[in-house]
């Protein structure tokens, strides 16, 4: 079915067909970039521990708000009459997760917007210079030093996100048949000749359609784990608001069907073990460290990591709870 038959509500359009209905609001905003160049600097590297940064853990409660489908690229046949086949949700060794790969993707995003960095990854065919990412490997922004860039690996590894109880059951949503991104749409993604930002789309009342999917139901909950290497307390303390735990916070979006309002989650009771590097030359089994998480907060404005701007800006988008719309269930 094509956009402007969706728009329809059916194939023929014609005088037998029902009247077209005007397209819904869109269920995503932008976040304006940043008007000057982000600063560069060397990366830490991975060869030694670097004096005056942190390595260690951070671990943390994954809350889904809304249902959660990571699609795993398989229909999954059911013994149900409604539903006979159903596009399978991701399992790592039978069990449901969030595979690190959404996860370092959904948070690398959010961090490049609130903090000074360009953009990595875009459908848009030509952005302004303070945009395009450093392509000198001694002269890296932010974000490239954290999560790393095409000839430089990153100093942060995501693992993949289980759901708890191990055995704990999927659910059927029945969602609704997306379109992709039209990303030649120029009025839509710029104002002029500049991009009108970032895109992120916001939370609300799960829209529903005739298109199965697994899911992981409301209130799942995840294991967080990050391990990271050679970050400076402000990095480390950015990492955290990225994920939502900083002030104002942030409801991340994740997964599949997001535009339907699925992929809502909660980031929760971190918690973060730190390596005094210098008992890892001197003792066989160093120990972590519990961490205080505030100082590193305070850390990431102090080193002038956060924009304040951005970060208000996406606070006001990825709210929740957001029982005051409903999310589009046809053409937006």
């Amino acid at each position: 079915m094509s956009y402007q038959q969706r728009g329809r509500g059916g194939r023929g359009g014609g005088g037998g067909g029902r009247p077209q209905e005007p397209p819904l609001p869109k269920p995503y905003a932008f976040i304006p970039l940043p008007s000057h160049r982000p600063g560069l600097q060397k990366p830490a590297g991975h060869h030694r521990y670097q004096p005056g940064t942190l390595t260690g853990t951070l671990t943390a409660q994954i809350v889904a708000r809304s249902p959660i489908h990571v699609a795993s690229g398989l229909l999954e046949p059911l013994r149900n009459r409604d539903y006979p086949l159903v596009k399978g949700h991701f399992r790592t060794n039978d069990t449901l997760a969030i595979p690190a790969t959404s996860l370092k993707g959904c948070i690398r995003s959010i961090l490049e917007t609130i903090a000074p960095a360009a953009i990595t990854i875009t459908r848009a065919r030509s952005l302004p210079n303070e945009a395009n990412p450093s392509n000198n490997l001694d002269r890296l922004d932010v974000a490239q030093r954290i999560f790393g860039t095409l000839g430089y690996q990153g100093v942060v590894r995501f693992r993949d996100a289980l759901i708890e109880p191990a055995d704990a059951r999927s659910a059927i949503v029945p969602s609704v048949q997306l379109f992709r991104p039209r990303s030649d749409a120029h009025d839509t993604y710029f104002d002029g000749r500049r991009p009108k930002g970032r895109k992120f789309y916001m939370h609300g009342t799960v829209a529903r359609g005739d298109l199965p999917l697994e899911t992981c139901p409301v209130d799942s909950t995840f294991r967080l784990q990050i391990d990271f290497s050679n970050l400076t307390q402000g990095e480390v303390g950015l990492l955290l608001y990225a994920l939502g735990l900083g002030t104002p916070r942030l409801w991340p979006k994740l997964g599949g069907s997001k535009p339907a309002c699925l992929g809502t989650v909660e980031v929760s009771n971190p918690a973060l073990m730190v390596l005094e590097t210098n008992a890892a030359y001197t003792d066989f089994d160093a120990t972590p460290q519990p961490q205080v998480i505030e100082p590193l907060l305070e850390a990431a404005e102090t080193e002038k990591l956060v924009l304040r701007n951005q970060l208000q800006q996406l606070a006001d988008v990825l709210r929740w709870p957001r029982e005051d719309r409903a999310c589009p269930h046809r053409n937006y």
